[in-house]
């Protein structure tokens, strides 16, 4: 946990550095701004397409700073430290190496697709947060080496997070009923005595699937842990529309209703926007977004900019890491390779079913912190076969970061010459 906290305490330093840029509401801000200050004024929330968490997450800091850039981002800040030092913890959970989660935090950090939603106050950022908190649980429990006792402590922690996700937003649902699917497969698994052997010869490496993971877990623990569980957390997030000033007041039939609405909403949603892109396009990275591009008041010529762009390094060779990770899951039928396959995939494809007529580059957020996890497996990959690639490994990361300071102007709101930008356009679509 020590080094969770200075994970923590890193990011949380960065991430406040400019904060109060862009000075006005920065790309999608306008909306929960608003509905954040809504809840409260208490007065009837007009934002109905997501769950409450996120905006009332919001509200909190609204009012602790004021309604201030710092007030509408402060505790984007809080939550996207928090999944930095989450991100240390699932991958100590995923490889039991403390060396390589380290590693796995380093390159996160210079991710841009944190630094950038951790720094605007938009909903994807708290509902990573709990999600890779959640999924850190759930990897960390899919053990044989685990004791019951522990087992059941990281599903219902699970649970929580993935009630706390979908209460920002419902992808979050995805995950979450993935990760149930995968244990009551092991439970048939089980029934049907099937089982798979490993090919790593390795017996420091655990297999994906043992008959007896899980094993001392019913479908009654497992509908309580992770069915009543997230339910209930999800829905005591509504309480405080209870609580808003209207005729008639809420009931709790009405947040039954309510569900049905946010549904509709979702339905609703425009169809055009200038960068509106398509899931396939994400993993490569064709259309970032400018979050803000705003004149500078008083300098003719400069403006602050902020640009949802990915590291490229992370973003580009990190699909590589997840093509070695299904290859180590198919073959050799690794654990780790196995939960970062399932999660990536699960991420990015679940968007060619999802009924959403219009999407965002902003969406590839969670798929892209699983990258760095992709990557420290193809890595270890190599180790494994006697080859020192740790310092290869760490020149990555040192790449990546010198990525990050190179991009950083672009990403932070840094005063810059209006014309300047053209020069970090790799591609002419990041235009």
């Amino acid at each position: 946990m020590v080094i969770s906290a200075v994970f923590y305490g890193i990011a949380q330093l960065l991430f406040l550095v400019n904060i109060q840029f862009p000075r006005g509401h920065n790309f999608d801000e306008t909306y929960y701004v608003r509905s954040a200050k809504q809840f409260i004024e208490r007065r009837d929330n007009q934002n109905l397409e997501h769950p409450p968490l996120g905006k009332e997450l919001m509200a909190i800091g609204i009012e602790c700073f004021g309604d201030t850039p710092l007030g509408w981002r402060v505790m984007s800040t809080f939550l996207g430290s928090l999944t930095l030092a989450g991100m240390f913890l699932w991958g100590l959970a995923v490889f039991r190496d403390q060396g390589i989660a380290i590693w796995i935090g380093v390159v996160t950090l210079f991710n841009q697709l944190l630094y950038v939603q951790s720094r605007i106050g938009m909903l994807d950022t708290f509902m990573t947060c709990f999600l890779v908190w959640g999924l850190a649980a759930f990897c960390a429990a899919w053990s044989t080496r685990r004791a019951a006792a522990a087992t059941r402590r990281y599903l219902i922690f699970a649970g929580v997070m993935f009630g706390l996700a979908t209460a920002c937003k419902w992808l979050s649902v995805v995950p979450w009923m993935v990760s149930v699917g995968l244990i009551l497969a092991v439970k048939v698994f089980q029934r049907w005595g099937v089982s798979f052997r490993g090919s790593s010869g390795d017996a420091s490496e655990e297999d994906f699937y043992a008959p007896e993971l899980f094993r001392g877990i019913s479908h009654r623990q497992l509908a309580l842990w992770l069915g009543a569980v997230p339910v209930a957390v999800y829905l005591l997030t509504f309480v405080p529309y209870l609580f808003i000033e209207r005729t008639p007041a809420y009931t709790l039939w009405d947040l039954v209703v309510m569900q049905r609405e946010m549904w509709d909403d979702q339905l609703r949603v425009e169809d055009v926007h200038p960068y509106m892109s398509n899931w396939v396009s994400w993993p490569v990275m064709t259309r970032p977004i400018w979050y803000a591009f705003d004149p500078e008041p008083g300098h003719p010529g400069y403006a602050r900019a902020v640009l949802l762009l990915g590291n490229p390094l992370v973003m580009w060779l990190g699909l590589a890491g997840v093509a070695v990770c299904i290859r180590e899951w198919l073959l050799r039928r690794a654990r780790d390779a196995f939960l970062i396959s399932v999660f990536y995939l699960v991420f990015v494809f679940c968007w060619a079913l999802i009924p959403r007529r219009i999407g965002y580059y902003y969406y590839y957020y969670p798929a892209g912190m699983t990258l760095a996890l992709a990557l420290a497996g193809a890595f270890r990959r190599f180790e494994r076969k006697r080859f020192n690639v740790r310092l290869v490994r760490w020149a990555f990361a040192g790449a990546a970061g010198a990525l990050f300071v190179y991009f950083f102007p672009i990403l932070s709101a840094m005063k810059i010459r209006s014309a300047d930008f053209r020069g970090w356009m790799w591609l002419s679509s990041w235009i």
